[in-house]
């Protein structure tokens, strides 16, 4: 991309960083869980374990309205008394991102270092972990309703790796970059440890095993194993493995498109190395050459209706193609030949590689899709 861009922001580069700024400002701000009233009065913290763990004044100690918000949340969750718990550990935490590193499906995330606290609260039978920033303005659930006791330290190597080489080959991330969050020992009621296969036939057996949780940069993944890690299974409707994206440089932008432009694709990269552009304009006409031939001889021009072209912008606007302005989803580390698609509309750009496609927000996914129809359907 970059053969196409340095000269493009002479003029236009402080005006499109401030821009930047102020989306990155408000994704902080939608990405945050807002709690209302959380330096009112406090929750009755009455629990002796509570009162040992919330010493006023501690060094690092965890600040009470924080505290406060966290109990009061749960306790709203939970439908119960905020005396009814107390919180049993936290600790501080310098968390990757604007969600706490706790991403909802299709939320992005800014990429900023925000420092909080992880809190662990119990009822005495259950416990649940919290992610905050560092005051009582924001928190986030990790976990709901989980059994009391979490044993990763007692998780059998066998299994451990297992899991980790899993995680590793679906991340495509080393293991050094993957951690075991949660592990739990659990019974699983078919020997498909409850996660079968259309048309599987599974036995019918009890089968003892773990329920591991590990995690990545804003992914989190679980995988269901049996007690010696020979059968792991993925939990994809429980795992979130949506791609963190990044803000794309200023300086390796594209160029905006021209009136006449309705959108355009430029892929590059691959074995061959090679980038094509491909515009289509409001006409209906697909106009796809080579950048850097100059002969032009791989120019092609096809055609779709100008209905067609109206129907893919009313499909960009219902997947909300402008809310992922600027952002681009970046390679796994370590990854080679593959192609990276820059895709531009009237309202931005975004950036995604063939490799990672599966594990793009569900609504860009959308997006890609229409774009890849409309091409296959231009004569």
């Amino acid at each position: 991309m970059k053969i196409m861009l340095k000269n493009y922001f002479n003029t236009n580069q402080a005006r499109i960083f401030t821009a930047l700024i102020l989306t990155g400002i408000l994704s902080v701000a939608s990405g945050l869980t807002l709690i209302k009233g959380a330096t009112g009065a406090s929750a009755n913290l009455s629990l002796e374990t509570s009162n040992k763990v919330l010493k006023d004044n501690k060094p690092n100690g965890l600040p009470r309205p924080v505290a406060n918000a966290v109990l009061r949340d749960l306790a709203r969750k939970e439908g119960v008394l905020t005396r009814q718990l107390q919180i049993i550990d936290y600790n501080k935490q310098t968390w990757r991102n604007g969600c706490l590193e706790l991403p909802q499906p299709d939320e992005l995330c800014t990429q900023a270092l925000v420092p909080g606290w992880r809190i662990v609260v119990s009822n005495g039978k259950q416990n649940w972990i919290y992610h905050t920033n560092n005051n009582e303005r924001s928190l986030r659930l990790a976990s709901a309703n989980t059994p009391s006791e979490n044993l990763p330290d007692k998780l059998p190597a066998s299994v451990k790796n297992a899991v980790l080489q899993a995680a590793s080959r679906r991340l495509q991330q080393p293991i050094s970059q993957i951690t075991i969050i949660q592990a739990q020992q659990q019974t699983w009621k078919d020997g498909c440890l409850e996660l079968a296969n259309a048309d599987e036939f599974c036995t019918q057996a009890l089968v003892s095993g773990w329920r591991v949780v590990v995690g990545a940069v804003d992914q989190t993944l679980i995988y269901h194993t049996n007690q010696t890690g020979s059968a792991v299974r993925l939990n994809q409707k429980a795992s979130n493995n949506t791609l963190a994206p990044v803000q794309i440089p200023v300086s390796e932008l594209p160029p905006p498109l021209d009136r006449d432009i309705v959108f355009r694709q430029i892929s590059s990269g691959g074995i061959a190395g090679t980038t094509y552009e491909t515009v289509l304009l409001k006409d209906g006409r697909l106009i796809r050459v080579r950048i850097g031939d100059a002969n032009d001889s791989e120019r092609s021009v096809r055609r779709v209706s100008v209905q067609q072209v109206q129907q893919f912008v009313r499909s960009l606007e219902r997947s909300k193609f402008s809310k992922f302005q600027n952002l681009s989803y970046p390679a796994p580390s370590g990854a080679a030949d593959y192609i990276t698609y820059t895709l531009t509309s009237q309202e931005g750009t975004v950036q995604y590689n063939d490799i990672s496609q599966n594990n793009l927000p569900k609504n860009l996914q959308t997006a890609v899709k229409a774009w890849n129809q409309l091409v296959a359907s231009a004569q």
